[in-house]
């Protein structure tokens, strides 16, 4: 029998957050990032959601204590991401981390549509509440496809009772990068997305405005470019218990 549980606090849009779940709960995501300029014609377009949509899913499922396995699909280049985590807390210490190593294999049209592998790292991080309304959190990791460091950034504000003001920030850290493979897809601007979060009972409804169409931390950290328009998004998150 599958239950939808209370709603639970501090996910973010797009970076990873360190578990709040227990063994034998899970987690399944729905992502939408629609490619069309919210300004442009916004009546006819539909605020941009008439002009294509990259989808994502994203499942975790707790097997032991603080140790899960996690299932993530983008439709851009099908990448497709297996992982294990663990989470790294301290009794009644205000900070708590995570621990994320992933196999992710896409296809990448200018490599002949070959199936690429590719392994990367990332450690959560992400503070207890302060004044019972504003978190923050950071992922640094390295992807070991591209030889690159991985930076993103946010925070979590809470506005209303169960309504919350995300910020994310996304840096490129490595634009003067000599590999050549690399350099062509890193873009001229960071990436930033803002959006709101509703919490009810056992979901979360999630909504966005960005000016990258990606889902995950190693696609946002290559950027957007410098002309791309702003982009509508949501999320429906809902925690399982099994």
């Amino acid at each position: 029998m599958v239950l939808g549980l209370f709603a639970y606090e501090n996910s973010m849009l797009n970076l990873y957050a360190p578990t709040q779940l227990d063994k034998g709960q899970g987690q399944f995501q729905i992502k939408h990032r629609f490619y069309g300029d919210i300004t442009e014609e916004p009546l006819d377009s539909f605020f941009g959601m008439l002009n294509g949509v990259n989808i994502g899913i994203d499942l975790r499922y707790q097997i032991f204590p603080k140790a899960e396995m996690t299932f993530n699909y983008s439709k851009f280049k099908k990448d497709t991401q297996f992982g294990l985590s663990y989470l790294l807390n301290i009794e009644d210490f205000p900070l708590h981390g995570q621990i994320n190593i992933d196999y992710l294999t896409f296809k990448e049209p200018l490599m002949n549509d070959d199936r690429r592998g590719n392994f990367k790292s990332v450690l959560s991080i992400q503070n207890e509440a302060l004044w019972d309304r504003f978190v923050g959190t950071i992922n640094t990791g390295y992807d070991l496809y591209y030889e690159r460091p991985l930076l993103g950034f946010g925070a979590n504000v809470m506005i209303l009772d169960k309504v919350y003001l995300i910020g994310e920030y996304y840096p490129v850290l490595d634009r003067s990068t000599d590999i050549v493979q690399l350099k062509r897809y890193l873009k001229e601007s960071d990436v930033f997305t803002v959006g709101l979060k509703l919490d009810t009972y056992g979901h979360h409804f999630k909504f966005q405005v960005s000016n990258s169409e990606h889902l995950t931390l190693h696609r946002l950290t290559m950027g957007a470019d410098r002309k791309a328009p702003l982009m509508f998004g949501f999320n429906i998150e809902r925690r399982l218990g099994l």
